[in-house]
């Protein structure tokens, strides 16, 4: 126990049962402390939740961004798909010219392959856009790619393989099954908003009559990429997902 003694002067005396005390009992100084812990554990653990919130919703920014990008470049590429047409020189070329873009080529629930300007350059680029669920090179797929090369004189369907691509990476697998995403990552639409189904086997392609004939329907795609962060929510300890759907319209030039 600290307790300060006091200066009276000579003629008085320390009245009875009292006692001059400048500082804390013992008893008093813990209970302060107590009190203090109390708050300062309080004050620190709303910061350690502002500061996962924070670092939650940076991630979630970052992965919204990442996926805006690369739908916005998918609708560019649909925009453009099929520009220039064959019909548009003097005399008409054939689609197998690398002046000629022969718009939708390949379609898929998962898999698009087309011709265009994307570059709006001048330049006729064969463009690919796919789901690749593995990759033993790659750790961070399931992911989406983008490939694209200058046209080479030839068939769309026989293009050489893009030397370089694109991506995006964490992808939730696309489709309706238990534990994919619920929706296809391509959706196609005729031009009274009917479905197209495209889940033939094999998938539609420019090769076939048949094919061609689904092709032609098609006139609006529907994205639907839906992202799952590699680790877990520091708040909700479950990973974060970001799904973003967006509707790309063919021009038909």
């Amino acid at each position: 126990m600290m307790v300060m003694r006091c200066s009276l002067p000579d003629n008085k005396k320390q009245p009875a049962g009292k006692r001059c005390g400048a500082g804390f009992s013992l008893t008093e100084a813990l209970i302060g402390i107590f009190i203090l812990a109390v708050l300062m554990a309080a004050i620190f653990s709303q910061i350690n939740q502002i500061t996962e919130a924070s670092s939650s919703e940076a991630t979630k920014l970052d992965m919204t961004q990442q996926a805006r990008e690369f739908i916005d470049q998918m609708v560019r590429d649909l925009h453009m798909a099929g520009y220039p047409r064959a019909d548009m020189y003097s005399p008409a070329l054939d689609v197998n010219s690398p002046l000629v873009a022969a718009g939708l080529a390949r379609v898929s629930p998962t898999d698009i392959l087309l011709e265009g300007d994307v570059e709006t350059s001048g330049t006729v680029s064969s463009v690919e856009i796919q789901y690749v669920p593995v990759d033993p090179n790659d750790p961070q797929c399931p992911c989406i790619r983008r490939s694209e090369a200058a046209k080479v004189a030839g068939g769309p369907l026989a293009q050489p393989p893009a030397a370089r691509y694109t991506q995006v990476e964490s992808v939730m697998p696309p489709g309706t099954a238990p534990g994919q995403s619920g929706e296809d990552l391509f959706i196609f639409y005729d031009k009274n908003g009917n479905q197209v189904d495209v889940s033939t086997t094999p998938a539609p392609d420019i090769s076939s009559v048949a094919g061609q004939t689904t092709i032609d329907k098609i006139k609006t795609v529907k994205i639907n990429l839906s992202l799952l962060s590699p680790g877990k929510d520091l708040l909700t300890k479950a990973p974060q997902r970001v799904s973003l759907s967006v509707t790309g319209h063919l021009n038909n030039y």
